[in-house]
């Protein structure tokens, strides 16, 4: 989550931009693409906070968390320092330091982090990426993790994936919602068939964490809309994308791969205050600035994320929005995916060859091609 409503202010963005006179090389010419290997039971995943540092605020959660995957058979390293330093830059150096401690330790598979926030793009200039590059393994979260997941790609070419995190998701009272703790575990364990399935139900029931009593309760689920096809088509591409504004807030920095036909995956975070969604005005400005950036006009298609905590009408009008974007682009554009700031959430492997048809039978129209682990 964005967590513009949990926390307090907004850090300022600071863009690293490439040096003009550096020849644009693809991530490929730089780097080898790395899978990484399998989750199995008995392994160890490993808690890190890139971004916002809500452990001790969420402990019951957290708590929530290590339960239900001891429960699966997996071991918990929460690698999290509780007191910050006072110096900005030595708290970034700390959170790149517990980063990269998760990556370097052998015992740990997978990690997962415990929330997003407003501050993970801090780290990006700071991060060890020889070190990740020579201890590939499973990294997930969503929000604005978009910009790890974007420049650990770019610098060292590994795989990661977009999905659920520990305090939100995993942390769910009485306990993780089972499509989405399904899904997680069919991805990085290898057992995933390639149709990316659709959840039949889903819930938009808010849940107070600061207060216990209010967080104490399974939400209440209802019938899910499908999803639906805004554009019809057939392509094959590699999927990429995550968090609008965190993907916005990438445009031209050296973190951001050349899109030129991926496959583009988009979704809304949360909007300012508590349960409330994300501004459609701050959605159709992060649009627009894609396309100034000439991310549109590359893209093969586009997979569009369930918009978290809009009701019927602000849906189409979000859906009415993306097309009017897109003017003069021909491509399809497949909404209501059950990803990012949605209940239940896919888990879905970045840079995965993926095929989208809209005249396929509905559980073959949105295939993922490859294996996203090694097993």
């Amino acid at each position: 989550m964005l967590l513009t409503h949990r926390l307090s202010g907004i850090n300022s963005i600071s863009r690293q931009h490439q040096d003009v006179n550096t020849p644009k090389m693809t991530t490929m010419e730089r780097h080898k693409t790395i899978t990484p290997s399998a989750l199995q039971r008995g392994d160890t995943i490993a808690f890190i906070s890139p971004s916002a540092r809500l452990n001790t605020l969420f402990s019951r959660r957290i708590n929530n968390a290590i339960s239900f995957f001891s429960h699966q058979g997996f071991h918990i390293k929460q690698i999290y320092t509780s007191t910050l330093p006072s110096s900005h830059l030595s708290t970034i150096h700390l959170r790149c330091s517990e980063l990269h401690t998760a990556f370097s330790d052998p015992c740990v598979k997978a990690i997962l982090c415990t929330i997003g926030g407003t501050s993970a793009n801090e780290l990006l200039p700071h991060l060890d990426y020889d070190l990740i590059r020579r201890h590939p393994k499973i990294f997930c979260g969503y929000s604005d993790v978009t910009v790890l997941h974007h420049a650990i790609y770019v610098n060292t070419g590994l795989k990661t994936f977009y999905g659920p995190a520990v305090i939100p998701e995993f942390g769910e009272t009485p306990e993780p919602v089972r499509f989405t703790a399904d899904h997680f575990f069919e991805m990085v364990m290898g057992r995933a068939g390639k149709s990316v399935p659709r959840s039949l139900v889903h819930t938009m029931e808010f849940k107070d964490w600061l207060v216990g009593y209010g967080d104490t309760q399974p939400r209440m689920f209802e019938p899910a809309p499908k999803w639906k096809w805004l554009k019809a088509g057939k392509v094959q591409g590699r999927l990429y994308g995550g968090c609008l504004p965190s993907l916005v807030q990438l445009c031209g920095t050296k973190y951001l791969p050349d899109y030129t036909g991926r496959i583009l995956l988009l979704e809304l975070p949360e909007g300012d205050k508590p349960g409330l969604p994300f501004s459609l005005d701050a959605a159709r400005s992060a649009m627009a600035d894609l396309r100034n950036a000439g991310i549109l006009e590359k893209v093969a298609a586009i997979v569009l994320g369930r918009p978290y905590m809009y009701d019927e009408k602000m849906t189409a009008a979000f859906e009415k929005m993306v097309c009017d974007q897109c003017y003069g682009i021909e491509i399809p554009i497949l909404a209501g995916v059950d990803t990012g700031h949605s209940d239940p959430m896919l888990t879905l492997p970045l840079d995965a060859m993926v095929s989208l048809d809209s005249e396929a039978m509905e559980h073959e129209q949105f295939m993922i091609l490859e294996e996203a682990v090694k097993t």
